[in-house]
């Protein structure tokens, strides 16, 4: 039996895990109630294996979220009206101190480019600047090439192979012979040190279930799990690579995370 990928830890949480967003080391997981209209977060430490923290919210509660986070300051967003999602305001958070270390209310977020954040006001004469999310404090920038950065710049991502695509069609074959699934829809694929990983959907009754291999370059199984039993759609980036460790979201509510560099 071939080796398999060894576990690095797994974490339930009692809530469903809306996003994760990462920065060097440290995973951020939001979890989001829609019955008690609760935002928590938590921070997870990927080196020591320990949450910084855990279930923190804020007074907005569900209305914050967030929108990206780059080295120690994790920037959230609040949606001040629900029929207007251009309508929030944003703040900094030192994910160290826990403490806010700016805000900007009533702004429209064009978007970011390294430490700078480009921030339009809402007004009938729109005024444009920008602010380093380290300090909150205005700065001279580029007006080109804004876009979220929010993952950490080691974070490898896998392809995503929709059914129209040539590629679709070898994974097709791959998972047919292999481990005798039809894959259907769309599939994430990612080849790295040897693996091969694969998520893909299959059809059971009506209803579709994503499932994650993993196959060493023998094209033995090394990981089989089930990331979702009875999706409604089609999803996309369903796991990543970070470190040497193999990470993603289980049936909405676990992160799991496996070591692969001592396969």
């Amino acid at each position: 039996m071939p080796k398999q990928l060894h576990l690095q830890f797994s974490e339930v949480f009692p809530t469903d895990i809306w996003e994760t967003a990462l920065s060097n080391d440290r995973l951020l997981i939001s979890n989001r109630n829609g019955e008690a209209m609760e935002a928590t977060f938590s921070l997870f430490h990927l080196g020591s294996q320990q949450f910084e923290w855990k279930a923190l919210g804020f007074d907005e509660n569900w209305w914050v979220t967030v929108y990206a986070f780059i080295g120690d300051i994790i920037i959230f967003q609040i949606f001040n009206d629900s029929q207007n999602i251009e309508e929030r305001s944003v703040f900094g958070f030192d994910a160290n101190t826990q403490e806010a270390v700016w805000s900007v209310d009533n702004i429209n977020v064009r978007g970011l480019n390294g430490f700078a954040l480009s921030l339009k006001t809402n007004e009938e004469e729109a005024e444009v600047f920008s602010i380093d999310i380290r300090t909150g404090n205005e700065i001279l920038s580029e007006e080109e090439d804004f876009s979220v950065k929010s993952m950490s710049g080691s974070l490898i991502l896998p392809f995503h192979y929709t059914g129209d695509s040539d590629h679709f069609t070898t994974v097709v074959r791959f998972l047919k012979e292999f481990v005798e699934v039809d894959l259907v829809g769309a599939c994430d694929y990612l080849e790295y040190e040897g693996l091969i990983f694969i998520s893909a959907h299959e059809k059971l009754e009506q209803n579709l279930t994503n499932k994650l291999y993993v196959f060493n370059a023998n094209g033995e199984l090394v990981l089989k799990e089930v990331l979702a039993q009875h999706a409604k759609g089609l999803a996309s980036d369903t796991f990543y690579i970070v470190n040497e460790q193999l990470i993603f979201v289980k049936e909405k509510r676990e992160v799991k995370c496996y070591l692969i560099k001592d396969l």
